[in-house]
């Protein structure tokens, strides 16, 4: 393992798959920034000492993609409403409205997200501009779907080498291999889990963005969002890299 890919993967209590995407080259000679866009497993029951981590790490939002009966089943531990640490800003957006995978499997179901729920990724991404809306961290269940397809389009906006995308979303699967140190024993993500990211799945998903919607600027573009708004997106999710 890389010292980049160590700093990638931040282990913290009550969680299991929360990484860090700074560091990866993009468009006109920048990287994206180091402890800005986090992305992660659920954010339940965090003891105190993970949150404080986070807030250390300068987390100003928590997006959760999850549905709505996932939320009342596993409440967040940033859900003011329920009881949850109140110092970061929380936003809940559905990224789907039903499950597509029994009939369209995990590669299907990236597609869907992208041709039926760009005004939900168009939302995401908005939120990262509003006042304190970064450093964010992005999560789901396991961090590996629902994320993926949103940090890969936000990858893509950025410009990160198609193969980079690819690499980063397929990192999941390790981080579900063996029996998980940070978890408690009762938490359906504490034991070894076989964990589906094959890197053709993101592949094939990339591909229909190009072809089909002409890349992450033209989805968001036509989901309501402007090029000045995309280009401070894109200026607040990276900085000039020293080494291009």
């Amino acid at each position: 393992m890389t010292t980049h890919e160590q700093l990638r993967h931040i282990p913290l209590d009550g969680t299991r798959n929360v990484r860090d995407i700074g560091g990866y080259p993009a468009a006109n000679g920048r990287r994206t920034k180091w402890h800005t866009l986090l992305r992660s497993d659920e954010l339940v029951g965090l003891p105190a000492h993970t949150r404080d981590h986070l807030l250390d790490l300068g987390l100003e939002q928590v997006i959760d993609l999850r549905w709505p009966e996932e939320l009342e089943r596993s409440p967040n531990s940033f859900r003011a409403e329920l009881g949850g640490d109140t110092r970061v800003t929380y936003t809940h957006v559905p990224l789907l409205a039903d499950d597509p995978t029994p009939h369209a499997g995990l590669a299907g179901m990236y597609i869907h997200a992208l041709d039926a729920r760009g005004p939900q990724l168009a939302e995401v991404v908005k939120a990262l501009l509003a006042d304190d809306g970064l450093p964010a961290i992005i999560h789901c269940a396991a961090g590996k779907d629902r994320t993926g397809i949103t940090i890969a389009l936000l990858l893509d906006l950025c410009g990160v080498p198609r193969d980079i995308v690819v690499a980063d979303y397929a990192l999941s699967a390790q981080h579900f291999l063996g029996p998980a140190p940070h978890i408690e024993p009762d938490d359906w993500r504490h034991q070894s889990l076989v964990v589906d990211s094959p890197p053709e799945f993101m592949e094939l998903a990339l591909a229909h963005l190009d072809e089909e919607h002409g890349g992450a600027r033209a989805l968001l573009r036509r989901n309501g969002m402007t090029d000045e708004e995309l280009d401070h997106v894109v200026e607040l999710l990276t900085e000039p890299d020293p080494l291009a």
